[in-house]
Formats: structure tokens, C-alpha cells, sequence
């Protein structure tokens, strides 16, 4: 089982529990209330991760997801590259468009079979 964690408010000085949902799905806690994939539980529904199926199965982990700066590095490279493909496709389209209609002229220049 994952340990508690605590994690300290900026707004206040009491300490409250953060659960993170690191599955793909949302998961139904006690009270009837759900996490959202990639969500963290509020502190009333932290009550209800811990101990329960979601925790004992890895589902709900504590704490708040942190990312790896390596991991923000592949985020700026896959961004930038996603944007290259999108300008590409753009180009991609209007060309096949124009090679499209130079297919049409073409088969207007072949003669009928009699």
C-alpha cells in the first residue's frame, strides 16, 4: 500500500491529505463521490481513499503528481513537434488538393473507348 503523505496549504496552516487518481478512468469513492483520471481528491474525500480498494490496488497513490523535469523537457519537444505536423498537414492538404484537380484535367484529356 502507498504510504500517506501530507501536504502542506499555502492558504492555511492545517495540513491536508492528496490523493491522485493515476488511472485512465475515474474511480467511485465511499461517499459516493468520484476522481476524475489525473485528478487529486479533495480533503473530504481523502478520508475515503485511504485503506480503501482503489489504494490497495495502486489506483489512488498519495500526493500530488509531480513531474520530472525531464519528463516537462519531452512535453516542450512533442508541443513544438505537434505544431510542425500541423503546419505540414496544412501544406500536405492543399497540395493533394491541387494534384487532385490536375488528375481531373488529365482524364478529360483521355479519349473515350469506343
Amino acid at each position: 500500500m502507498a504510504a500517506k503523505k501530507k501536504q502542506t496549504s499555502e492558504s492555511s496552516s492545517s495540513e491536508a491529505t492528496v490523493w491522485t487518481n493515476v488511472s485512465k478512468n475515474p474511480v467511485i469513492l465511499g461517499d459516493g463521490s468520484t476522481v476524475g483520471a489525473g485528478e487529486q481528491t479533495t480533503p473530504e474525500q481523502a478520508d475515503f481513499a485511504e485503506g480503501s480498494l482503489w489504494e490497495e490496488h495502486g489506483i489512488l497513490v498519495s500526493g500530488a503528481p509531480a513531474l520530472m523535469d525531464d519528463g516537462a523537457d519531452q512535453i516542450a519537444a512533442l508541443s513544438a513537434e505537434v505544431e510542425t505536423l500541423r503546419a505540414q498537414l496544412a501544406t500536405f492538404g492543399s497540395e493533394k488538393e491541387a494534384l487532385l484537380a490536375q488528375v481531373e484535367e488529365l482524364k478529360k484529356q483521355i479519349p473515350p473507348k469506343e
